[in-house]
Parts: structure tokens; sequence; C-alpha cells
């Protein structure tokens, strides 16, 4: 497994990243013993709390984890941790579940999975070209989270969102 760290507003020193690493290899070692996974850890810093975010994937799975906690970066990244073990442990029972559908696997705190999910309401728009700006406007004038548009910067079909710290994100397919 490799670990990649990355800070943002925030110091953290060598000393404590060699520790970060190895607690990180030791709890996520039995999922990715003989793996060539990239976990990318990311501390930021702001107004005296510290949040650790990682990503990964997973068998196929992109999963991910945000926590904040007032102390240190090292106990953000064991809350960290117990969440993205949850997300292993969930993903592996969903696999399972795929490979066995009569069985409910033996897994601690999994939920089975519904054969169909239920789609509801359908929506459909015109995607006309428009900048990230543009998107972003239209976002806020429909008052929603989310906005997906044809990007006539990069020539794709991006989406837009906005997110807790009142920012914007843009989610682009490689």
């Amino acid at each position: 497994m490799l670990i990649k760290f990355n800070t943002k507003d925030a110091r953290v020193y060598n000393s404590e990243l060699d520790a970060m690493e190895k607690k990180i290899e030791r709890r996520l070692h039995r999922y990715f013993a003989d793996d060539d996974t990239v976990c990318n850890v990311k501390f930021t810093e702001k107004k005296l709390e510290f949040k650790a975010e990682l990503t990964l994937v997973y068998m196929g799975f992109q999963l991910r984890s945000e926590t904040k906690d007032s102390s240190n970066f090292s106990a953000a990244l064991d809350k960290g941790l117990d969440v993205m073990e949850r997300q292993i442990t969930k993903c592996k029972g969903k696999i399972e579940q795929k490979r066995q559908p009569a069985e409910t696997p033996d897994v601690p705190g999994f939920e089975p999975e519904p054969e169909e999910y239920n789609v509801v309401k359908v929506k459909q728009y015109e995607m006309k070209p428009m900048t990230t700006q543009e998107a972003i406007l239209n976002m806020n004038l429909l008052d929603h989270n989310f906005y997906t548009f044809f990007n006539s910067e990069y020539g794709k079909i991006c989406t837009v969102y906005k997110r807790d710290d009142g920012n914007y994100g843009l989610i682009e397919p490689k």
C-alpha cells in the first residue's frame, strides 16, 4: 500500500507523518496486504480544527472519509480510519451478497441491499454547453446543491456542487 500525504494550511512534522503512516499500514494491512493501492491523506487545519480526508479505491469502489477533531491530526486520522474500515466492511459485504445472493454474509455491520432500486422520478432538461461559472449561477438560481452540465471549456459532461464550507466543487470524468 502506497500512502500519499498532502497538507493544506497545516503544519505536520515528518516524525508525525511517519507515525501516521505506520498507523494506516497497521490498520488497513489486512485489506491491502499484497496490493499496490494508493491511499491519499489530506490534512487541513482551520480555526483550531484538524481535518483528515482519506481516499482510496477498494475492489473497484472509491471510498472516502472526511473527519474532524479539535485536539490534533492523529485523533482526526483515527476517526477517519474507523470510517474507512466500516466502508470497507460494507463494500466487502455487498460483493459477497452479489456472489452468494441466497446467503447473508456474516460480516458485522452488514445491511442487505435491495434487489432493485426504485426510481421514483425522472427529470429531463436541455444540456447546452456552458462554462463552470454559468453552471454555478444556474445551480444557485434553481436553489440546488448540485448541477450537471456540458462543460464548454473541457468538452465533457461535468457536475458542480456546493460544499459544506460554502465553496464549490467540480466533478469531471477522466
